[in-house]
């Protein structure tokens, strides 16, 4: 997901606004275009894994979705923590367990940015 630069009027790129950013894109297949939530099949690749698990989360009659890289939070990427804190981004490891379609988690193990880990344990937790 890299909506936040291309339909976005928001100027602010924070999670909060990318959250917003799915939910308008979402909104525009159901809305606009009459896709039902069993087509949709939702991708995010690293720090979009974010509001695409957050959407999922939230959307039981989902196709599937698609992990491409995905962080496990945005604290996490920068330090290993065990557990989630308050001021945390993106708590994906948090929401993964309310995804009630198929995923699919795509990671290399050569990923320099995101350590495929985060990947394997929201595969795991999933």
């Amino acid at each position: 997901m890299s909506l936040q630069t291309v339909y976005s009027s928001i100027e602010q790129p924070t999670e909060c606004n990318t959250y917003a950013d799915i939910e308008a894109a979402y909104n525009c297949l159901k809305e606009k275009y009459g896709v039902a939530d069993e087509d949709i099949i939702l991708y995010g690749q690293s720090v979009g894994s974010g509001p695409t698990i957050d959407l999922a989360s939230r959307l039981p009659d989902l196709r599937a979705v698609v992990l491409h890289s995905p962080i496990l939070s945005g604290l996490r990427v920068i330090y290993p923590v065990k557990r989630t804190f308050w001021f945390d981004i993106y708590k994906n490891i948090d929401k993964i367990g309310l995804v009630n379609c198929p995923v699919l988690v795509i990671h290399g193990t050569s990923d320099d940015i995101v350590d495929c880990s985060h990947g394997k344990q929201l595969w795991e937790c999933g």
